[in-house]
């Protein structure tokens, strides 16, 4: 496993385990995540390519590890990788989770959204847009791959986000 791949591992403990210890709600059995949207079938190649993500490098969960409460999917492309997280937790919840750093308000097509990094991301480089969706929150996170020309993740995140937008569900 490479870097990229350790630091993607290391933000899905952070991101479940900071939403499994801090927040309070019920308890959920994993297999009421099932009606959740999954990014890996609802996102069509053309919009992968589009958004300079190769299809091919499709990668379900964290390293092929099932997240209860999510379906994720991640995608590589040129200097970067896309991941889109898809969960019953709330927008607010996700905004609550103490691991998350520099949460900032954003906006996703004029909809409340939020933007932040990570706690233990010592390059301050990995990027997550969060909104809220009918099931819960919709997550497209960024992560660039070290040692590549800096770039700016958020805005990256945030101009992946719009042009994915139609594919998603509100």
């Amino acid at each position: 496993m490479g870097v990229k791949g350790a630091v993607v591992l290391v933000a899905a403990a952070v991101l479940v385990g900071g939403c499994s210890s801090t927040v309070e709600g019920r308890a959920v059995v994993a297999d009421e995540a099932v009606g959740l949207f999954d990014p890996c079938n609802g996102i069509s190649d053309s919009a992968l390519r589009y958004v300079g993500v190769n299809p091919a490098t499709e990668e379900r969960g964290i390293l092929g590890v099932q997240i209860p409460r999510f379906e994720i999917c991640s995608w590589n492309g040129t200097g970067i990788s896309l991941s889109v997280w898809s969960t019953d937790y709330s927008l607010d919840e996700v905004e609550a989770n103490t691991n998350n750093a520099d949460v900032r308000t954003a906006s996703v097509h004029g909809g409340p959204a939020i933007k932040f990094g990570q706690r233990d991301d010592a390059t301050g480089q990995i990027c997550s847009v969060a909104w809220a969706a009918s099931q819960g929150a919709l997550i497209v996170r960024i992560v660039p791959d070290f040692g590549e020309a800096p770039i700016d993740p958020c805005g990256l995140a945030s101009m992946i986000t719009d042009k994915l937008f139609q594919e998603l569900p509100r």
